[in-house]
């Protein structure tokens, strides 16, 4: 199978105009989005995993279009809720319910309980990333070995680093804004191959 794993667009945060913990996509992230879609123009989609922030689902909506697949919520993909970053423990997020609302043709993961918020319990640390991440992969990335499914996945820069690891112990390819980072994983989840795409991205390569 091939796992592709993005970092959303250049966001206002990205280049310090603020935003808070639900910023958006700057012009130059919009433009990023739109280019993922032609990497993906000769190259099949099966499924298109999405973290529920707004940056994320901003960059995920161009290719979800394109290819008329749904979004899918992956809560386990969101951003980190470190403990230095309150603001992200009072924002006012969307229920699950108003994100389906908010969001067209959106779905929220099978695993996730939408009776429950989707965030993070703040405060968070790396080890607690790690561990929901690895609860993604195994669930829904790993029974796809050996298959020939093209999945795309979208997140944050912790939350693809540690996506990456999981595909490629070791891993050490940067995770740029809207960067595709193409792994090869066979029958037995090893990868056979890892490569990031920036070509795409034409001078707006960033990080």
């Amino acid at each position: 199978m091939r796992l592709y794993v993005i970092r959303h667009g250049q966001t206002t945060m990205n280049v310090g105009q603020g935003g808070g913990a639900n910023c958006l996509l700057t012009a130059i992230g919009k433009w990023q989005a739109e280019q993922i879609v032609q990497f993906f123009k000769n190259i099949h989609v099966d499924a298109i995993y999405t973290s529920p922030l707004d940056r994320s689902i901003m960059t995920s909506i161009p290719l979800a279009s394109d290819k008329q697949l749904p979004l899918t919520l992956v809560p386990e993909m969101s951003e980190m809720f470190l403990t230095e970053w309150s603001y992200y423990r009072d924002y006012p997020w969307d229920s699950c319910r108003r994100l389906l609302e908010r969001i067209p043709n959106s779905k929220w993961i099978a695993s996730h309980d939408q009776a429950k918020p989707w965030w993070p319990a703040w405060p968070e640390d790396k080890g607690l990333v790690r561990k929901r991440v690895q609860v993604f992969y195994y669930k829904h990335i790993a029974p796809l070995w050996g298959t020939d499914a093209n999945i795309v996945v979208f997140g944050h820069g912790q939350s693809t680093a540690d996506l990456k690891q999981l595909a490629n112990p070791g891993d050490t390819i940067p995770v740029y804004n809207g960067g595709v980072v193409e792994f090869l994983l066979n029958a037995s989840g090893s990868c056979e191959s890892a490569k990031v795409h920036t070509e795409h991205l034409g001078p707006y390569v960033s990080d």
